[in-house]
C-alpha cells in the first residue's frame, strides 16, 4: 500500500521522456536514451477487483460454481461482495470462490437491516480461514440513507465496526475500509474518519466519459476526509443500458471495452492500491437497455462475454507475474512521434521482460449524442539500447505483431497497446573441449588416501568413464504439431535437452498470455482463443539455469 510516493516518481520521470512533437528539443548531438522507471507486472493485476452478488438469487449469481470459473478465467484475484447475516448459501459461495485463490472485500452491513456490527464481525470471524481480506463500513449511506441522519450513523457505524474488528482476534488484522459515498460533495458532512479507516475507499465512475473523468475530483473531496490513508477505489466502471434516461449516462459495449483497461491503468498511475469494477455479470433481463442496474456486466446476464470481460482478460493474463517480491530495472528508451495527450505504464517480470501500456486520452464515445468516435492512432517510435523480441498488442481485439530489433513503430490510439520486450535468449555455452587420446593422463597428485572397505569398491566393469560438462540452459524445444480448432490450439512438442540439467518445465505464449506447464508435459490445448485471431504461439524449456532459446509455430488463425 506504500506505491503512491514511487509511482508519482515515475509518473513525473515520464512526463519529462515523453514529450509532445512540439515541445523543444535539447540541444544534444543525437537522442538520448531515458531510464524510466518499471514497476512489477503483477502489481498491476494485483490493482484490480470486481464486484459480484452471491445473495442474489434471482440473478446469475446463483450459480455460484459458474461465477468462480469466470473469475478464474478473468484471471482476477479480488472480489466485492455485500454481506448477508444468516445466509448459509452466500457463505458456501464465498468459500467456492476462495477455493479459486481469490479474495473478497466485504461490505459489514447497514442501519436500516437486521444486525449490528458485532454481528457481522462474528459472521466474518467464522468464515473460511483466508477468505476475506478487508472489510469495510456502510455503503452510499447518503443515497440510500436519505431522510435520516445519514452523517451520525455512517460515522457511529464506522466507529463500532473498527473497534470490534480490531478486538476480535480472527478479525484484527484485516484492513477497515472507510465508508464510500454515492456523491462526493457529500465527503465535506464528514468528520475525518482516519482514526477508525486503514484505508480510504471511494466509488469512482467516469459516467459515460473517458477513464479519468471524475477521478481528481472526487479524489481531493475524499482527502479532506482521509488525507493519509491508502486508496481505493471499490466501486468503478461503464453501464450499456444505452436507451436509459437516466443522469448517469452510458457507453455502448465496445466503448467500455476500450475504456475499462484505460480505467484500471489510469487508478495505477494515480498511486491508488486497487480498482473493483463494477460488476461481473448483468443481473436482470433488459431487452430494452432502459435501466442501468441491468447492464453495468462484463458478462451479459446469459453469461456471453462482452468486449470489456475480453480485454481485461487478455491485459491480466499479459501482466500475470506471480512470485515473491524484486527489484525492477528501469527500460532506457528514446521516444519519438508522442502525441501530447499520450498516457503509458512500463512494467517489468521476474524474468527481465518488460510489457509497456500505451494509450491517448481521447474519448470513443460520445455519451450525450451515444455514437462511436474515431480516434486516428499517433506513429509513435520506441528506441532501445538493446534488442528484443517485441510483441505488440492490442489489448482490445487481441492484433498481434511480431518482430526482434532495437527499434519499434507502434500506432498509438484510444486502445490501450501492449509493447512486449523480451531480451532474445543467450546462446548456450559451448562444452569444454574433452582431452585428445593420445593426450598423456595427469600426474597423480600426493595427497591423503580415502581408504574404502572392500565390499564397497566397485569393480573396474561397474565403472564407465564420464565427461563433466557445466550445466547450460535448456535445448530449443521442437514442436511437432500445431493444430487449430475453432478457437483452440492442439500443441505437440518433444522434450527439450536439459544440457546437463533436468528440465523444470515449459512456458508458452499466445495472444497475450502466458500458461506455464510442467516437464512431464509435451502436449497442451490452448481453450477459449480470440476468434478470426492470427496467432503464434512461442515456447520454451526451463531448468535452474534459466530458460532456453524460444521456438515459434508458424501463425496460425482461429475460427
Amino acid at each position: 500500500m506504500r506505491r503512491t510516493a514511487s509511482l508519482l516518481l515515475m509518473v513525473a520521470m515520464v512526463g519529462a521522456a515523453l514529450v509532445s512533437p512540439g515541445a523543444p528539443a535539447a540541444r544534444a548531438a543525437a537522442p538520448e536514451l531515458v531510464p524510466l522507471p518499471a514497476q512489477p507486472a503483477d502489481s498491476v493485476v494485483d490493482a484490480y477487483g470486481i464486484g459480484i452478488h452471491l445473495p442474489f438469487l434471482d440473478t446469475p449469481y446463483a450459480d455460484a460454481e459458474r461465477v468462480a470459473d469466470a473469475l478464474e478465467e478473468l484471471g482476477v484475484r479480488h472480489v466485492r461482495d455485500d454481506l448477508f447475516l444468516d445466509n448459509p448459501r452466500q457463505y458456501a459461495g464465498i468459500r467456492t470462490v476462495a477455493e479459486r485463490g481469490i479474495r473478497f472485500d466485504l461490505i459489514m452491513g447497514r442501519p436500516d437491516r437486521r444486525g449490528t456490527p458485532a454481528d457481522y464481525v462474528r459472521t466474518v470471524a467464522e468464515l473460511p480461514a483466508g477468505a476475506v481480506e478487508g472489510v469495510e463500513g456502510i455503503n452510499e449511506w447518503d443515497l440510500f440513507g436519505r431522510g435520516r441522519d445519514w452523517v451520525g450513523e455512517t460515522v457511529a457505524w464506522q466507529k463500532e465496526l473498527y473497534r470490534l474488528v480490531k478486538a476480535e482476534p480472527r478479525t484484527a488484522h484485516l484492513p477497515v475500509l472507510s465508508p464510500a459515498l454515492a456523491f462526493r460533495w457529500n465527503y465535506a458532512s464528514l468528520p475525518d474518519l482516519s482514526a477508525w479507516s486503514d484505508v480510504a475507499n471511494a466509488h469512482m465512475y467516469p459516467g459515460g466519459y473517458q477513464p479519468g473523468t471524475e477521478l481528481s475530483n472526487i479524489t481531493n473531496a475524499l482527502r479532506a476526509v482521509l488525507p493519509t490513508r491508502p486508496l481505493v477505489t471499490t466501486e468503478g466502471g461503464y453501464h450499456n443500458a444505452i436507451n436509459t434516461t437516466n443522469g448517469h449516462l452510458p457507453t455502448s459495449e465496445k466503448a467500455a471495452g476500450v475504456y475499462l483497461p484505460r480505467l484500471l491503468l489510469e487508478h495505477v498511475r494515480a498511486g491508488q492500491h486497487r480498482l473493483y469494477s463494477y460488476e461481473l455479470i448483468d443481473e436482470f433481463s433488459d431487452p430494452g437497455k432502459t435501466n442501468p442496474e441491468a447492464h453495468f456486466g462484463l458478462l451479459r446476464r446469459d453469461w456471453s462475454p462482452k468486449p470489456a470481460y475480453t480485454a481485461m482478460k487478455r491485459l491480466l493474463g499479459l501482466l500475470s507475474d506471480p512470485g515473491p517480491s524484486f527489484t525492477t530495472t528501469p527500460l532506457p528508451v528514446q521516444v519519438e512521434g508522442w502525441p501530447a495527450d499520450g498516457r503509458y505504464l512500463v512494467t517489468q517480470k521476474r524474468d527481465g521482460s518488460y510489457v509497456v501500456l500505451l494509450y491517448r486520452d481521447q474519448p470513443v464515445w460520445d455519451p450525450a449524442k451515444r455514437q462511436e468516435l474515431v480516434v486516428s492512432p499517433a506513429n509513435v517510435t520506441l528506441r532501445f539500447g538493446t534488442d528484443y523480441d517485441i510483441d505488440v498488442q492490442r489489448i482490445t481485439d487481441g492484433a498481434l505483431t511480431e518482430s526482434r530489433g532495437s527499434s519499434v513503430r507502434v500506432p498509438v490510439d484510444a486502445g490501450v497497446t501492449a509493447v512486449t520486450l523480451t531480451p532474445p535468449a543467450a546462446p548456450s555455452p559451448a562444452p569444454l573441449p574433452t582431452p585428445a587420446p593420445s593426450d598423456p593422463p595427469a600426474a597423480p597428485q600426493p595427497g591423503p588416501v580415502d581408504v574404502t572397505p572392500a565390499e564397497e569398491v566397485a569393480s573396474p566393469e561397474e565403472v564407465a568413464p564420464t565427461d563433466v560438462v557445466p550445466a547450460a540452459k535448456p535445448g530449443k524445444v521442437r514442436i511437432k504439431t500445431a493444430k487449430v480448432k475453432g478457437r483452440k490450439v492442439t500443441l505437440a512438442w518433444q522434450a527439450a535437452a536439459g544440457n546437463g540439467d533436468p528440465v523444470l518445465g515449459y512456458r508458452l505464449r499466445y495472444a497475450g498470455r502466458t500458461k506455464t506447464v510442467g516437464p512431464g508435459k509435451a502436449r497442451v490445448t490452448l481453450r477459449k482463443l480470440p476468434p478470426r485471431t492470427r496467432l503464434r504461439v512461442t515456447l520454451q524449456a526451463r531448468n535452474t539455469v534459466g530458460w532456453g532459446a524460444a521456438t515459434r509455430t508458424p501463425y496460425l488463425r482461429t475460427r
